[in-house]
């Protein structure tokens, strides 16, 4: 039945995707100016808010924004189409200085070209003619072609539809203006209703919800409305100290175009452009205006945007893509210069409906794995490479010990976990062990290089008494453990130790001759999961009995169950310590050697190795 709900659920949901659609592209010429008022408000609202908290009234505040707001736009649209009624007489004059750039431009292009054509016409002429199409059947004459000609429309008519489109257009207009102003002279009353039809007893994700989408909307619109405004002056400036026509035009057209993501600010610098190499007789004013976009559109792009939005929307520069080519296809011009905001809408959704959660993941730029994930699934995909500049990109600000801690030991413990249960076949198994090994070993070759640096000033770290307690670390069982403890032989050895990790391949007999040879005065055992507690309870066992007087720390890597039991189960006294990360293992040993160091220094150095007296049985 699990496979039939799945595909009934996921037929539901194209079917709600698909009613949703259709029913946003047929009610767009509603939704679109009520989006664009609603957006509007979130763009005047602080402006409300700062005049209110200076002591006037809610409905002078907003009228006074929304005039303001409103004859800005009027202006700019009012200042460029008079721009544009004063630059179409003068095009005529630019037509022949463009042309001739033109030519200029493409006169190797048009001599290849006509070479080429005149070969084509000369294998032409050599080829056999073609037999000639015969004329119908029934007649001598050859059918003539009819093509329907349209009667000049009238002046009647011509105003008519000047007048039809521009009542359109205003209407369009006034309907917003209205409807910002009815929101932000409303703006609780309207969010507390929306909570109580949204919410359905969830009032607290609701408004978390409305104040996440207002906050972030408000700030990218605001943000972006400066930038752009930003932009569109500095090009308008720039291109009349150049020389270039009807530089406020531009500098408008520049502003308004770069609204739109990424290939806006391109589109506006077409035009000035061509003009420029229109009016000029050189390639100088044409390549000055070309570089004031190019070198404006890399400020803003890599300076000013980073600084002001921060991480601001949280949406990835793929989804902005997307959602532009997505809402110009459903809504057209007005589609693309909104999608942005719509999109960034539909981000917070996702973030706080744990049923829209996949748009959350679809739409942002938060990374969707842990980095411990991260590691572990590009080691899955046999990228060894990428995850091993994952491990050298987390250790540039880090410490070694912490990312083995929050990295490579939760990889391991994920991969052991995966193959004990069967999720994980034998050569992906045996490839991610070796990779980590490979990772750890070129960690290792670092951390000596740069302790032999700095052995020159410190001594090599060896204590002044000349002698270093000796640690060792044993493998519960399998070649996992062997790796982790691999990680704490290198952070061990970083200090005063002598350390040394003994392969998970050695058998209980060698153990016990290597402890009775080394006389170690620490015993770290290294248990990865998901059998840990069990495979180091059985080492621990043997250690205590044959050796009950050797400090012995016992590390349950990536332990997430009670460690109280644990210890219990592995039956840890006075001389053993239970250990979760490598961080602690590292601070117990030290704990441990303090007081050797110390008794070292006092008196004179051992002559000999110290013996260790086995436990009678």
């Amino acid at each position: 039945m699990a496979p039939l709900d799945q595909f009934v659920k996921s037929a539901w949901m194209l079917g709600a995707t698909a009613v949703v659609v259709a029913a946003l592209y047929l009610a767009k010429g509603v939704l679109i100016p009520l989006t664009l008022a609603v957006l509007l408000s979130f763009l005047l609202s602080p402006v409300c808010d700062w005049l209110e908290r200076r002591k006037l009234g809610r409905i002078p505040a907003v009228l006074l924004t929304a005039i303001l707001g409103f004859a800005v736009l009027g202006i700019a649209a009012w200042t460029a189409a008079g721009q544009m009624t004063a630059l179409a007489p003068k095009m005529p004059e630019y037509q022949n200085n463009l042309q001739a750039k033109l030519h200029a431009v493409n006169d190797y292009c048009i001599a290849a070209l006509s070479k080429v054509t005149r070969t084509a016409e000369d294998v032409g002429q050599n080829l056999p003619q073609a037999q000639q199409a015969k004329a119908p059947l029934g007649t001598d004459e050859w059918p003539y072609s009819v093509r329907v000609l349209s009667p000049p429309a009238s002046p009647l008519q011509l105003l008519g539809q000047t007048f039809g489109t521009l009542v359109e257009v205003l209407g369009l207009a006034g309907i917003v203006v209205v409807l910002v102003v009815f929101f932000l002279v409303r703006r609780e009353d309207l969010r507390d209703r929306f909570i109580r039809l949204a919410g359905k007893g969830q009032a607290t994700v609701t408004t978390q919800m409305l104040e996440d989408a207002a906050t972030r909307v408000s700030r990218y619109l605001s943000m972006l409305f400066l930038i752009n405004a930003t932009f569109g002056i500095v090009v308008g400036v720039g291109l009349f100290l150049i020389g270039v026509p009807n530089a406020v035009l531009w500098g408008i057209l520049a502003a308004t175009l770069r609204f739109v993501p990424y290939i806006g600010p391109w589109i506006a610098a077409v035009a000035p452009t061509a003009l420029a190499m229109a009016i000029s007789t050189g390639w100088l004013t044409p390549i000055l205006t070309l570089g004031l976009f190019v070198v404006l559109e890399l400020f803003c792009g890599n300076v000013l945007e980073p600084w002001l939005y921060g991480k601001g929307t949280g949406v990835s520069g793929v989804a902005v893509l997307v959602a532009a080519v997505f809402w110009t296809w459903l809504w057209g011009i007005a589609g693309l210069l909104l999608a942005t905001p719509l999109t960034v809408c539909l981000l917070v959704i996702g973030k706080h409906v744990p049923q829209l959660s996949f748009l959350h993941v679809l739409l942002g730029n938060e990374p969707v794995f842990e980095p411990k994930r991260r590691v572990y699934q590009r080691l899955l995909a046999g990228d060894q490479e990428e995850a091993t500049e994952l491990f050298d990109d987390d250790l540039q600000s880090r410490p070694l010990v912490e990312v083995y801690d929050t990295l490579l030991i939760p990889a391991l413990a994920l991969a052991e976990t995966d193959w004990h249960f069967g999720e994980l076949d034998e050569g992906r198994h045996r490839f991610i062990l070796q990779s980590l090994k490979e990772m750890i070993q070129e960690s290792g070759e670092g951390q000596q290089e740069v302790r032999a640096k700095e052995g020159v000033e410190d001594g090599n770290r060896v204590p002044a008494c000349g002698w270093r307690p000796c640690i060792l670390c044993l493998p519960a069982r399998d070649e996992a453990d062997e790796i982790a403890g691999m990680m704490l032989s290198q952070l061990l050895a970083a200090g005063e130790c002598l350390v040394q990790s003994v392969p998970y391949t050695a058998v209980a007999g060698e153990v016990v001759d290597l402890l009775q040879r080394r006389t170690p005065d620490a015993v770290c055992i290294s248990a990865t999961p998901p059998a840990a507690v069990m495979h180091a309870r059985h080492l621990c066992k043997l250690v205590r009995g044959r050796f009950p007087q050797v400090p012995v720390i016992v590390g349950l890597w990536n332990s997430q169950g009670d460690l109280s039991k644990a210890r219990t189960r592995i039956g840890a006294g006075a001389a053993t310590q239970v250990v979760t990360t490598l961080a602690e293992a590292q601070e117990q040993v030290r704990r441990l050697i303090q007081p050797l160091l110390r008794s070292e220094k006092q008196a004179q150095p051992p002559s000999g190795p110290r013996v260790m007296q086995a436990a009678q049985p």
